[in-house]
């Protein structure tokens, strides 16, 4: 619909640091004509010229507000053209939250795309990891995948595909290659419509976000795989290397007060992670329609989960974050908007639209726990460096002025620091 295309252009192609071809995104515009009469024909219209245009590639029809209110039969559309070629992934915002529609995306696409007959039985030596979100096509997802692989290979196991990461539908259409199809909570419907369809076996995991997280999803890939002895002897050698990492920006974040907000998916494994920083929890947002989670942070949070304030009909009250009641909030760049101005946000869950990664740094497994402490604690090491007044008095002073003057050597410059 044409009231969606600015959104659409942007979700897709605003973080373009990857070379992403704006020309693989066709709108069938529709409009006020077909919000009376219907536009399945021209949909139908537009598939048909993108199979033209582009012979053997994957058409994806994502459907919005507009249409499915309306009523047109998208589904029959998609269906008309037969399995295997064109997939409709729903896009209407009233039938549920974006990770509901992710998960069922996600099952939509294992099934419109795995149709190919195994050209062999499926290896024990290979997984499927199933429920990665790839918001953004930057250097940061490739590195998370990057990690991904190193501890799956760390077992002696091999990654087959990613659904959905960087990757090909030739890649994913090879998913029967592999015995153990790994599931993240969003992964786990399309891993269990794939396992029904090639019988290979789910294994389903934390999503390794912290120490801990990661820590288990090594454990159940390992106990799953028969593999416990690899997966407990890489699990020492990597905490012997991260935590005194962790141990030295520890002192930055101990006892800060931390609101936090982020999907159920990732929830668990920062709220510990969090609590392993030494930092108290204030509110606790969980993003999505999740019930599990609840269960899962009443057991991390312990006795101390009734004196959290979880899913606060107004998470964040101004007025408390200017009497610095909280001294950092871990979120998106909807909390940044919202709550920015009073107290320091770090974007951490989706969507983010500010925070972009041109190198290579993971923010799962245990690099990535490294990363994350050493992030909040130069964001909370600025937020205090504003609240004492030295910014002020720094910029008084032409301190970046000294600086530039002492880098090329002017004269004078001496006797003036």
């Amino acid at each position: 619909p044409i009231g969606c295309v600015k959104m659409v252009m942007y979700a897709a192609c605003a973080h373009d640091l990857m070379g992403f071809d704006h020309n693989k995104i066709a709108l069938c515009q529709m409009g006020n004509q077909e919000a009376v009469l219907g536009a399945t024909d021209k949909l139908k219209a537009h598939v048909t010229l993108l199979r033209e245009r582009f012979p053997g590639k994957h058409v994806f029809i994502v459907s919005s507000c507009a249409p499915e209110i309306i009523g047109d039969d998208i589904l029959s559309v998609a269906d008309s053209f037969g399995s295997g070629s064109v997939t409709l992934l729903g896009g209407a915002g009233f039938r549920g939250d974006i990770w509901a529609g992710y998960s069922d995306a996600l099952e939509r696409i294992t099934t419109g795309i795995c149709t190919d007959e195994p050209g062999a039985a499926p290896s024990d030596g290979m997984v499927n990891l199933i429920g990665y979100l790839c918001d953004r096509l930057e250097q940061d997802h490739l590195a998370n995948v990057r990690v991904l692989r190193e501890m799956v290979e760390a077992l002696g196991l091999g990654l087959n595909t990613v659904f959905v990461g960087p990757t090909n539908t030739s890649s994913l259409k090879k998913a029967w290659a592999a015995l153990y199809n790994v599931a993240f909570d969003y992964g786990e419907k399309a891993g269990q419509a794939l396992s029904g369809r090639y019988g290979q076996r789910l294994v389903r995991v934390d999503y390794p976000v912290g120490l801990g997280r990661t820590a288990a999803f090594l454990r159940e890939l390992g106990r799953a795989t028969g593999r416990e002895r690899e997966a407990e002897a890489y699990i020492d050698l990597q905490l012997r290397q991260a935590v005194p990492r962790i141990q030295a920006v520890r002192g930055v974040s101990l006892g800060k007060r931390v609101g936090v907000c982020a999907e159920s998916q990732k929830l668990p494994g920062l709220v510990e992670f969090l609590r392993d920083l030494g930092m108290t929890l204030s509110w606790i947002q969980v993003t999505d329609s999740s019930s599990k989670v609840l269960a899962r942070l009443r057991d991390e949070l312990g006795a101390s989960y009734d004196r959290i304030q979880i899913n606060p009909r107004h998470p964040f009250d101004i007025h408390a974050l200017k009497n610095g009641e909280v001294d950092i909030i871990v979120g998106s760049s909807v909390e940044k908007y919202r709550y920015g101005a009073h107290v320091p946000v770090y974007e951490f869950s989706y969507p983010s639209f500010d925070r972009h990664c041109l190198t290579a740094e993971p923010d799962i497994g245990f690099e990535g726990a490294v990363r994350l402490a050493n992030n909040i604690a130069n964001l909370l090491s600025r937020a205090n460096t504003r609240i004492m007044g030295l910014s002020t008095e720094l910029s008084r002073m032409e301190l970046d002025r000294l600086f530039y003057c002492l880098a090329h050597r002017s004269p004078g410059v001496s006797a003036k620091i």
